[in-house]
C-alpha cells in the first residue's frame, strides 16, 4: 500500500492512503515543482541524467508517492525513451537482498522498453555483473534474475569467478552508461517505512551507483526517521547520520507547503466523488454549517493529503452505515475524531451524558442539575477542562467537539450551530446509533419511515398500531417527525387519512382505564403544525389535509387541531398562542367551529360523542362558542348515574398527567352532582388502578 493520500478524488473514491497518479488529479498545483524537479534529473540539451541523488522529504501523509507518481508521468511524456525505475523497498521488506532486488528490479525495467537498444540491453549485462559483486547472496539465493534477463544468472555466476576487479568493472559500467543516448531515473519511495538495518542497505546501494554518470536518482523520505536509522548506535546519532545522508543526497528539497485553503479545497474534491455514492445533497460544499466545519478542520486538525485521504476513506464507510439516521456533517466529523483522535471517541462511548441534549442516565441527570446549581461558569469550566484535558486533546480536536456537541461549546469558545437537524449527533438517537454504528433497539430507520409515507391508509394504519403494540410508537412517532418534510412526491392527504383511521377511537364505549392515546393522537397532531413552522409554504398542505379529514369526521385529529386554531387567533376571548402554527385563518376557524360544533351537539344528545372521544376537546370548543347549552349539561348529568360513565368522564378530566380545575367541569356539568358520584364510586373495591388514581385527583382536587 503507499504511504501518502491521493490528492483528489480517483477511480476508486473513498479508499484511503492512495496516491494521485495523473496530472489530471492535481489539485494542489505541484506540476510546476515536478517539472523542475525533472530539470535537476535531467539536462534538457543532452537528454541524459545528470547522475544526481535527490532527496524529497516530508513527514508520512505529506504526498510524496503522488510528487514520485507525477514525475514518472512527466517524465515518460516528456522524455519517451526514458527508462523510469520504480522501486520500493517497504514492498520486498525482510527480506534479506535488497540490493539484488533493486539490481533485479533496473535490468527488468530496461528489458521490458520495447524500444531498448542493444546498447541498453548490454548496460543490463554488466548491470547484472555489477550486482554479482555488490550482492554476493543474489548469486547465490536470487535465480529470478536469469527469467527476467537471458543470461542474467549466468552473468551472475560469471561474476563470482571473474578475474575483473569491482573497481575496473564499475568503470567499464560507468563509460557504458556515459554513452547511452536516453536517461535513465530511479524513484525510491517508502524508504521511511522499513526497519533501520533496510535504511541503511538501501542508502548503500544508492552509494554503490549514485556516481553512475546516466543514472539519476530520487528518494522520498521522512528526513527525522532516516537520519535516526543511518545514526542509530552511535554517541552523536543525529549529527553522525545527517552527515552520511549529505554523501547520499546531493540534494534534499521539502514538499511544498500545503496551506489551509489547500487542505479545504482538496476535502471539498474528494467528498466529490463520494457525492453520488452517499446522496449528499447538492451544492453541499455551499452550506453555512458545511464551511465553517471544513475551515475549523483544514487550519486546526488536518495536516497532509494522507489526512483528508484518511478521512474521506473513513467517511465513505461510517456515512454508508449511517448516512440516513444521522446528520452527514455531523457524521464527517465524527469521522474525524476516529482518524485522528480515538482517544475523543472513547470518551465519547464512556460519558455521553456529557455531551448529548438529552439525558442518559441518572448519574448524567446528577451533572446537569448541579451545573444549574452551580450557575458559577468557572465551576463548569473546571469540570470541562477534567472532561477534555490541555494534554490530552489538541485545541484543533477541543474545538471540533464544540461545533458537534453544544453543550461543551461555550466552555470550548465554539460558536453554537445555528441551524439544528432532526439528525443532529448531538441528539441521543443519532448519538446512539453513531456509536453502535446502526440503530438501537426500538429506533426505526429512514427506510422504514419512508416505507410508511407512502403506503395506502389502511397500511399505515397497521404499521402505527403494530408501533403501539410493541411499545415503540413514541419512536416511531420522533422518527416520523424528523424525516416527514424531507421526503418529496408524498399523498399527503391520502397518509392522513392513514393515520386518522389509527387515531380514531375504534368503539363508542366509555373509557374503563387510562390510554395514552390522547397524547399520542396530540403527537401525531403537532406533526403537522411542525411542518409548517419549518416550511410555511406547507400550510396550504396542512389546509388540504385538515379539509379532507374534517368531511371524513375523523374527529380524533380534527378537533384537535381546531381547538389551536381557536389558541392561535386568541378567539372567543381565549389567550393568543402565537406559536401554534397556522393551518386556517381566523375567519376559516370560526366557521368550522361553529359547524362543528352543531354536529357534535347533536351526536352528544343522541349519547354518541364523547364515548367515541380519547379526551374532551370538541366539548372545549362547543364551551368557546357558546353550542354547549343546558340540554347538553342535563344530558351529560343524565348520564353520572352510570358508573363507567363516572369512570370514563374522570379518566377524561384527570387522567395520566391531566389535572381539569373545577370552573371548567362546572360548565360541562352539575359540579357538585358529579363530585357525589366520585366520593361514592371511591367507596367502591372494584374500581381499576388508573381510575382510582384519578378519582383521587378528581376528590382532593389538586395533583
Amino acid at each position: 500500500m503507499a504511504e501518502d493520500s491521493k490528492e483528489k478524488g480517483s477511480e476508486s473514491p473513498g479508499k484511503p492512503e492512495r496516491p494521485i497518479d495523473h496530472a489530471s488529479q492535481d489539485v494542489l498545483g505541484r506540476l510546476n515543482f515536478v517539472r523542475r524537479l525533472a530539470d535537476s534529473l535531467i539536462d534538457k540539451q543532452t537528454q541524459k541524467s545528470r547522475g544526481i541523488a535527490v532527496g524529497i522529504t516530508g513527514p508520512w501523509g505529506s504526498g510524496k508517492s503522488s510528487i514520485l507518481n507525477l514525475l514518472s508521468e512527466h517524465l515518460k511524456t516528456t522524455y519517451p525513451k526514458a527508462v523510469v525505475v520504480r522501486f520500493d523497498p517497504w514492498l520486498i521488506s525482510g527480506r534479506t537482498d535488497l540490493i539484488g532486488e533493486f539490481i533485479r528490479e533496473l535490468i527488468r525495467t530496461i528489458n521490458a522498453e520495447s524500444k531498448a537498444s542493444a546498447q541498453l540491453r548490454k548496460i543490463g549485462q554488466t548491470l547484472a555483473t555489477y550486482g554479482g559483486y555488490i550482492a554476493p547472496i543474489a548469486s547465490m539465493a536470487n535465480p529470478l534474475l536469469g527469467r527476467i534477463m537471458k543470461g542474467g544468472a549466468d552473468a551472475y555466476k560469471e561474476a563470482a569467478k571473474s578475474r575483473e576487479s569491482l573497481s575496473a568493472l564499475k568503470s567499464r559500467l560507468m563509460r557504458e552508461l556515459a554513452a547511452v543516448d536516453v536517461p535513465i531515473v530511479v524513484l525510491i519511495d517508502e524508504l521511511d517505512r522499513v526497519e533501520d538495518e533496510e535504511i541503511r542497505t538501501i542508502a548503500q546501494l544508492v552509494r554503490s551507483v549514485a556516481d553512475f554518470p546516466g543514472i539519476s536518482y530520487v528518494l522520498a523520505y521522512d528526513e527525522k526517521r532516516v537520519v535516526q536509522a543511518l545514526g542509530l548506535g552511535h554517541a552523536t546519532a543525529e549529527k553522525r547520520g545527517r552527515a552520511y545522508l549529505e554523501k547520499i543526497v546531493q540534494l534534499q528539497i521539502p514538499l511544498p507547503t500545503i496551506f489551509a485553503n489547500e487542505v479545504a479545497e482538496l476535502l471539498t474534491n474528494e467528498l466529490q466523488m463520494l457525492k453520488d455514492q452517499l446522496a449528499l445533497p447538492d451544492g453541499f460544499d455551499t452550506l453555512d454549517r458545511y464551511q465553517k466545519l471544513v475551515k475549523l478542520l483544514s487550519e486546526q486538525v488536518l495536516d497532509t493529503p494522507r489526512d483528508v485521504s484518511r478521512l474521506t476513506g473513513t467517511f465513505h464507510a461510517i456515512a454508508g452505515m449511517l448516512r440516513d439516521e444521522v446528520d452527514w456533517i455531523d457524521l464527517l466529523g465524527f469521522s474525524v475524531l476516529l482518524t485522528k483522535a480515538p482517544q475523543a471517541v472513547e470518551l465519547l462511548r464512556s460519558q455521553p451524558d456529557e455531551f448529548t441534549s438529552e439525558i442518559f442516565s441518572e448519574a448524567g441527570m446528577v451533572r446537569r442539575l448541579q451545573d444549574r446549581l452551580d450557575h458559577q461558569e468557572e465551576k463548569k469550566g473546571e469540570r470541562l477542562k477534567k472532561l477534555l484535558p490541555d494534554s490530552e486533546y489538541p485545541e484543533g480536536i477541543r474545538s471540533l467537539l464544540g461545533f458537534m456537541f453544544p453543550v461543551v461549546s461555550s466552555a470550548l469558545q465554539s460558536k453554537s450551530r445555528d441551524d439544528d437537524s432532526p439528525d443532529a449527533i448531538h441528539h441521543r438517537r443519532p448519538f446512539i446509533t453513531t456509536l453502535r454504528l446502526g440503530l438501537p433497539p426500538g429506533e426505526y430507520s429512514r427506510t422504514s419511515i419512508l416505507a410508511f409515507l407512502k403506503a395506502p391508509p389502511e397500511e399505515a394504519a397497521e404499521i402505527l398500531r403494530t408501533a403501539f403494540s410493541k411499545g415503540s410508537l413514541r419512536a416511531f412517532i420522533d422518527r416520523f417527525d424528523d424525516i416527514y418534510t424531507q421526503v418529496p412526491s408524498i399523498d399527503h392527504v391520502n397518509l392522513w387519512r392513514g393515520i386518522a383511521l389509527f387515531a380514531r377511537k375504534p368503539d363508542c364505549e366509555w373509557l374503563h382505564s387510562y390510554s395514552p392515546m390522547h397524547e399520542i393522537v396530540q403527537n401525531l397532531a403537532e406533526i403537522l403544525e411542525n411542518c409548517i413552522r419549518r416550511n410555511p409554504e406547507f400550510q396550504d398542505t396542512a389546509t388540504k389535509i385538515f379539509v379532507n379529514l374534517k368531511n371524513q369526521n375523523e374527529d380524533a385529529l380534527v378537533a384537535l387541531w381546531l381547538r389551536r386554531q381557536v389558541l392561535r387567533h386568541g378567539l372567543y376571548g381565549n389567550v393568543k398562542h402565537p406559536e401554534n402554527a397556522v393551518i386556517l385563518t381566523a375567519e376559516q376557524t370560526d366557521a368550522v367551529a361553529k359547524d362543528l360544533s352543531h354536529r357534535w351537539r347533536t351526536e352528544h344528545l343522541t349519547g354518541k360523542l364523547i364515548p367515541c372521544l380519547w379526551d374532551l376537546t370538541p366539548i372545549y370548543t362547543m364551551l368557546d362558542t357558546g353550542i354547549w347549552d343546558d340540554p347538553c349539561r342535563k344530558a351529560l348529568d343524565a348520564e353520572l348515574s352510570n358508573e363507567r360513565v363516572v369512570d370514563g368522564l374522570t379518566l377524561m378530566l384527570y387522567g395520566g398527567i391531566y389535572f381539569t380545575a373545577q370552573e371548567t367541569i362546572s360548565k360541562i356539568c352539575t359540579y357538585a352532582q358529579y363530585r357525589a358520584k366520585v366520593d361514592l364510586r371511591l367507596k367502591s373495591d372494584n374500581i381499576e388502578d388508573s381510575v382510582r388514581v384519578a378519582l383521587e385527583k378528581a376528590k382532593d382536587g389538586r395533583w
